[in-house]
């Protein structure tokens, strides 16, 4: 009977208060903070309080009568916005610039709104690869080296859409035999797996293993550490940062003006800053920020950001 209490309480958001939004999100909420700060610092602007979950549990708690206690919902996973838009869940949203929808899926492009862009690559551990005398992998396939075995991280394509989406792209690209090839044989150099994404990259800082496929938000947040390189798979497929409106938000209106926040010139700039770790959908006017990874860096060493739109892939990029 007590289980079953707390998996009610843990199912159940607390009720919203009048004067806020409450913005369910996949992301951790390091990776939140700082867009939440400053949209806060806006006049007239309302609290947001996050509810930080996976997919599944967020899919879970959205499908219930508590889903009207939400107002926004931001997730990295079309997955998680396919099921929701499928089971009537998100409201329209119009107005978003071209340049941001072409980056989300025609099946999903009613209701959700591409605000930053992502990439996949590889963080890593200088010290760490130093004191195994190991070399910096560069790609998935220099993860099968044998000499990696019990040193590398990965999350869970189960547990972690982000990672799914790293594992699906992989499968496309090396095709389904090689790409299983090459992920079992990865798998056997793992120390352990993390239900999370940014798991990996906190237990990769932490020294627990020496590299592991992450997106390079999470990475971006940790390079101001002399020890953390990371550098992109030469073919990494974008990955949007998308916002949508429950059908049933209390406040529809403050949530919409939030989106339009992150859309507009400002709001952008704030995604590109290095306490965020994103990538504008949008061109920045210059002298901006112009990746999560270049804070105050100089641009020598910004990350270079480049998008086939034939491919949607990012080029190969260093830091």
């Amino acid at each position: 009977m007590l289980a079953l209490l707390l998996l009610t309480a843990w199912l159940r958001p607390c009720a919203a208060q009048s004067n806020e939004l409450v913005m369910a999100t996949t992301f951790s909420p390091s990776a939140t903070v700082w867009i939440i700060d400053r949209w806060q610092k806006e006049p007239g602007s309302v609290m947001i309080r996050t509810l930080n979950r996976t997919s599944a549990s967020l899919e879970q708690l959205l499908d219930t009568a508590n889903a009207e206690n939400v107002d926004l919902i931001l997730t990295s996973s079309p997955m998680l916005l396919q099921h929701l838009q499928e089971h009537q869940k998100l409201a329209p949203f119009s107005g978003a610039p071209a340049v941001s929808q072409h980056l989300v899926p025609e099946s999903i492009r009613s209701t959700s709104v591409a605000v930053a862009i992502s990439g996949f690559g590889l963080l890593m551990n200088r010290s760490a690869l130093m004191t195994r005398h190991l070399p910096a992998p560069a790609d998935w396939d220099d993860l099968t080296d044998p000499r990696y075995q019990g040193a590398l991280l990965m999350s869970s394509p189960s547990r972690s859409d982000t990672n799914h989406l790293m594992v699906e792209s992989l499968l496309q690209q090396k095709g389904w035999i090689k790409g299983w090839e090459t992920l079992l044989t990865t798998a056997g150099n793992l120390v352990t797996i993390s239900s999370r994404s940014f798991g990996v990259a906190d237990k990769i800082k932490s020294g627990l293993g020496v590299a592991g496929p992450v997106i390079d938000n999470y990475a971006n947040l940790l390079l101001y550490d002399p020890h953390l390189a990371f550098s992109y798979f030469p073919q990494s497929a974008v990955s949007p940062t998308y916002v949508a409106v429950l059908k049933n938000s209390q406040h529809a209106s403050e949530a919409r003006r939030f989106i339009r926040y992150l859309l507009s010139p400002e709001g952008q700039t704030i995604l590109a800053d290095a306490n965020t770790g994103k990538y504008p959908v949008t061109p920045l006017a210059p002298g901006k920020s112009t990746g999560g990874a270049a804070g105050d860096a100089d641009e020598s060493t910004a990350i270079k950001l480049s998008i086939d739109p034939q491919t949607s892939a990012f080029g190969s990029a260093d830091v």
